[in-house]
């Protein structure tokens, strides 16, 4: 809880700049998903092995993770727009150069510079997000931008296999089917750009380098205070984004090997169980306003955790797709309410420095995890161990370690990171 203010105020988010950032993480999140039901087919028919599947995950992950800092720092000297305007015109270039890569070392040198053009944009829109509103609605406000971008991830998926089929239907090869998606990924960054360009402002008092002191300017160069729950805090997010990138890579792989369905049905799937977590998200972040971030970070990864275990376990799609669903609705729950105790450990003046240090630590996790995971899936992926008379699928072994590296870090996370109790005038304690 928040003691010290009410978190019931009648102070519109949903006008202004948390609407317009809403909208951008919806065409965004649309954009970055369409290749998500054929992205590790596209790399393998580019020559890659799966093995290597691993690799164009991490090295995207392994340039955002070293910029991400720096990044934060410029927005918070330059303001927040400049710098997410940088980073959606990199997007449409990096949109288009994907779809024309003609082998797979140029698509793994083109997903280095993604990464850099990716974490701009997002780093600082969080950042702008969380100058926009009062700490007592950080929970809601997160949970609105996020169901936003959960439309666009889930209609991602079914909208990029639904063209790779139109164009395969068309007489495009196999590869050219592939390529396609891409240019529509770019044409919606160009949209998320016009939009930032005309609706978009800093918020003065917060961001604007001449309205905060000369300190506040160079912020990059002082030392930021760590706090050990800050510490802790970022210890279980390198852990969360070794557990996120065991999946990834591997979902369209894992549906492919276990049910042989279509691309254009994994996009499908995909899409209606992302769904199912749609409005918890926003009702989950309201209620981490009032009832603390705690207990839905515990409650939404709890489950997520459980579902990552039983999906490997299922006997047919519709099973699938049902867990699939359930570890969905618990990722939804809990992630607003630890964006926003993200954000109440982060001081205003050093706001997108600290989120480049948690993406840092996400993605050096994520780097490891795709690697890692799809190893594991190679290895074991046509093997099977009975375990205390239960059969177990080998192409499991990558779900079960997500599943037990995410629930030690929530006990940790829960056991040992001090929410942040605001006062009055929304100071930090």
């Amino acid at each position: 809880m928040f003691p010290g203010g009410s978190v019931t105020s009648k102070t519109k988010i949903y006008s202004g700049v948390v609407l317009i950032l809403g909208v951008v993480q919806l065409i965004e999140s649309i954009a970055f998903s369409i290749p998500m039901s054929y992205y590790p087919n596209y790399v393998l028919e580019l020559g890659a092995t799966v093995a290597s599947i691993g690799f164009f995950t991490s090295s995207f992950m392994l340039a955002s993770a070293i910029m991400s800092p720096k990044l934060g720092s410029l927005s918070d000297v330059h303001g927040r727009k400049k710098i997410m305007i940088l980073g959606l015109a990199g997007d449409i270039v990096v949109g288009a150069l994907t779809g024309l890569a003609p082998s797979w070392p140029w698509l793994l040198a083109i997903r280095v510079i993604n990464g850099v053009a990716s974490s701009a944009a997002m780093l600082s829109a969080e950042a702008l997000l969380m100058d926009s509103v009062s700490p007592y609605r950080r929970g809601e406000a997160s949970g609105f931008v996020m169901s936003m971008g959960m439309v666009g991830r889930n209609i991602g998926p079914l909208f990029g296999g639904a063209i790779q089929s139109v164009a395969s239907s068309w007489g495009f090869s196999l590869l050219n089917s592939y390529r396609i998606p891409y240019f529509v990924d770019a044409a919606l960054a160009g949209l998320a750009l016009l939009l930032v360009l005309w609706k978009v402002q800093d918020i003065q008092e917060d961001t604007s380098p001449t309205a905060r002191s000369r300190d506040a300017v160079s912020s990059s160069a002082v030392k930021v205070p760590l706090t050990t729950s800050f510490k802790i805090l970022l210890g279980c997010t390198f852990m969360n984004g070794i557990g996120v990138g065991f999946l990834i890579p591997l979902m369209a792989l894992f549906y492919t090997d276990k049910f042989g369905i279509e691309p254009v049905e994994i996009g499908l799937i995909l899409s209606l169980s992302g769904f199912i977590g749609l409005l918890a998200s926003w009702i989950a972040g309201r209620l981490s306003d009032r009832a603390g971030r705690k207990p839905l970070i515990a409650a939404g990864s709890f489950l997520s955790r459980l579902c990552g275990f039983a999906l490997p376990l299922t006997g047919d799609v519709t099973q699938a797709a049902g867990v699939l669903s359930g570890r969905s609705l618990g990722f939804n729950v809990s992630m607003p309410a630890l964006r926003a105790m993200r954000a109440d450990l982060a001081p205003i003046e050093a706001r997108g420095r600290f989120f480049g240090m948690y993406r840092t630590a996400f993605n050096i996790g994520d780097i490891i995890g795709p690697i890692l995971g799809t190893y594991l899936y190679d290895l074991y992926r046509f093997k099977s161990f009975e375990v205390g008379g239960l059969l177990l699928p080998g192409y499991g072994i990558p779900f079960f370690v997500n599943s037990l590296l995410g629930t030690i870090t929530t006990i940790i996370l829960l056991a040992f990171v001090k929410e942040t109790v605001h006062s009055n005038t929304s100071t930090r304690s």
